[in-house]
């Protein structure tokens, strides 16, 4: 039965070939102990001296480490003046956005410095976009509309998962939705990685970025197009490496190697490396969007550690050989049929979210109220259908959350 799946499954794919690419990535990354004190000297090579920049931040933490007055400090000691926006929230919001749009027209912001994580940076990178645009900003979001011009950012990372500090992603909420819109032109310009700014990262931020940065991975390397050998090689080495990584910083938080490991392969996760030559899926992104949208109290990746089991669970009879590769490649297991090999490997994989400490049903994730029909609905309002792997539509999407509970 294994073998006449597998042979089944290359007769359907064989006659496609890896994509054509283009792949360009401006960011300039500068990893390691004391590299956020060059971000003054980045920003007067960028705008030059007597610039004004907006610096972006999310809670107290930045203020707490001290992170923000390096920041600061380094900008004052070029001569760059500054004005700060503070109190970004996970999940961040376009009412947010439009607060910084109106600071930045106001005191004529010429480069934005995001310090914080994913929702700090796409926060940056949004108002980047819409401050040079004459309609209304959340047309990039809802209707498409492709981001021709951006103020240029810079990113000194707090927490490594989205990796937005590479991507050319954004992601904001807005009225009970949560859309997403991109271009190169939101790339930053430099980004900053000193790992010694995770270790007061609370257990709950630690899991939630690891699986972020895991499903961005996997995102790509769930795909139906053959012929992808060293991509998906260089995806299966970085699964592994955040996984083992992971389990390391859960118990110990101040391993600056380890956390060194995962911060690379976050920041790396998401700038489009891993999905080159090959068409994406990215239904679980799509779903738990929709979740976290509803609850915005409900952490990303946490979402990501219930979604994506179900979703394997669900679409993984499209191509089994491609589910045999990551059971065997990435977690380590396999046995005497395909079938119970793929399940074998989603078992692993839940089993490593559950060992991180991540929720793994919707009543673990207190989303077991949700309405599954108008999640679903929503889900797919706007591409008609969700993901590449397999085409989901609404009724599809309500069995992957049957999945879930």
């Amino acid at each position: 039965m294994g073998n006449a799946l597998h042979r089944r499954s290359f007769i359907t794919f064989k006659e496609k070939k890896m994509e054509n690419f283009e792949f360009y990535n401006p960011t300039k990354l500068f990893f390691g102990r004391g590299q956020e004190t060059r971000i003054g000297s980045l920003l007067v090579e960028k705008v030059g001296t007597d610039s004004q920049v907006l610096v972006v931040y999310g809670g107290q933490s930045a203020k707490k480490s001290g992170l923000l007055d390096k920041v600061t400090s380094s900008l004052k000691a070029s001569g760059i003046n500054f004005v700060e926006l503070g109190d970004v929230r996970p999940n961040p919001t376009y009412e947010k956005v439009k607060e910084g749009v109106v600071l930045a027209r106001e005191k004529n912001i010429q480069a934005i410095v995001a310090v914080g994580g994913g929702s700090v940076i796409d926060t940056a990178k949004a108002i980047a976009i819409c401050v040079p645009y004459e309609g209304e900003g959340w047309d990039f979001f809802e209707k498409g509309v492709v981001p021709k011009k951006a103020l240029p950012v810079a990113c000194v990372l707090t927490l490594p998962a989205a990796g937005s500090e590479q991507s050319k992603r954004i992601v904001i909420s807005h009225q009970g939705r949560k859309l997403g819109t991109g271009s190169d032109i939101v790339r930053p310009f430099a980004s900053i990685i000193n790992p010694e700014f995770f270790f007061t990262l609370p257990p709950k931020q630690v899991r939630a970025g690891v699986i972020d940065m895991m499903s961005h991975i996997m995102e790509r390397y769930f795909t139906q197009t053959p012929n992808t050998d060293f991509i998906s090689g260089q995806a299966e080495a970085a699964l592994r490496s955040i996984m083992k990584n992971g389990l390391i910083v859960r118990k110990d938080s101040q391993n600056y190697e380890a956390w060194s490991q995962i911060g690379l392969a976050g920041s790396f996760a998401h700038n489009g490396f891993y999905g080159l030559g090959q068409k994406e899926d990215w239904a679980c992104h799509g779903i738990e969007h929709e979740i976290s949208a509803w609850d915005e109290t409900i952490t990303h990746g946490e979402g990501l550690a219930v979604v994506t089991p179900a979703w394997m669970t669900y679409v993984w009879k499209e191509n089994p050989s491609r589910f045999v590769q990551f059971a065997q490649n990435v977690m380590g297991v396999k046995e005497d049929t395909e079938e119970k090999t793929v399940l074998a490997g989603i078992a692993a994989l839940k089993n490593f979210f559950k060992e991180m400490g991540a929720p793994v049903t919707l009543a673990e994730l207190h989303a077991e109220k949700l309405d599954p029909q108008e999640l679903a609905e929503k889900a797919v309002k706007i591409p008609g259908t969700l993901g590449n792997f397999k085409k989901l539509h609404s009724e599809d999407i309500l069995k992957i959350f049957e999945l879930m509970r």
